[in-house]
């Protein structure tokens, strides 16, 4: 897909615990221009992932608008929403999240299998995604088979296979070595380069430095 703007406007997000109201969000406003490289820092509590979910359409706003492209987000039905999600955004996460009985080329399918791509098709992308990422030796193996720097190669390969606009990374380094985590950043890198969008969430001083924009999130307010 094409770049796409992404626009928060006093994004508000609420939680309900027992009497008292939890502000995870409070009056975001974020623009992420189209081909951006930008990381979001803060420590745990700070509302990093309330804040990815949101970007990522995994949650809604309590108050606010959230525009991709300019499409208003809440405007969709759940089912509109799901199918945009997939076309527009990939994921990844720090704990990788790829099913233990599928070897590699099949996770990075499955996405696909969920947008009824033709199976032709899925294996083409899947494969030409794996050998992107250095994989072409490791299709055939099990997350049990391969290191941390490979499952998570594998969940990048997932993310890119469906061609969308926007990556969205959780700590996609955090549960990496030094080099592992090196090789994922330099992958990442290399997405944004060619005009993909490029999202990290991050604790790390050392990761954001290396994205062009920084944000930082405290107390649920972005500076």
């Amino acid at each position: 897909m094409e770049p796409v703007r992404l626009e928060l406007e006093n994004i508000c997000k609420e939680y309900q615990q027992g009497d008292t109201v939890i502000q995870a969000l409070q009056n975001v406003n974020l623009v992420i221009e189209p081909g951006e490289y930008l990381s979001i820092t803060g420590q745990s509590g700070s509302g990093k992932s309330t804040l990815m979910n949101i970007l990522g359409c995994l949650d809604v706003p309590t108050r606010g608008k959230y525009r991709i492209g300019g499409q208003d987000v809440q405007a969709m039905s759940s089912g509109e929403l799901a199918a945009f999600r997939s076309r527009t955004i990939g994921f990844i996460f720090q704990s990788f999240c790829l099913l233990p009985d599928l070897n590699a080329m099949e996770n990075v399918e499955l996405p696909l299998l969920y947008q009824k791509v033709p199976r032709k098709e899925r294996r083409k992308r899947a494969e030409e995604a794996l050998v992107r990422v250095g994989l072409e030796s490791r299709m055939h193996h099990r997350p049990n088979q391969m290191s941390g720097g490979q499952q998570q190669r594998t969940a990048i390969a997932r993310a890119i296979a469906s061609q969308p606009s926007v990556i969205l990374a959780d700590e996609p380094t955090g549960n990496l070595d030094s080099a592992s985590g090196k090789a994922v950043m330099e992958i990442l890198g290399e997405l944004n380069r060619e005009g993909k969008t490029v999202v990290i969430i991050t604790h790390d001083d050392k990761i954001a430095k290396t994205t062009r924009t920084n944000v930082h999130i405290c107390n649920g307010i972005v500076s």
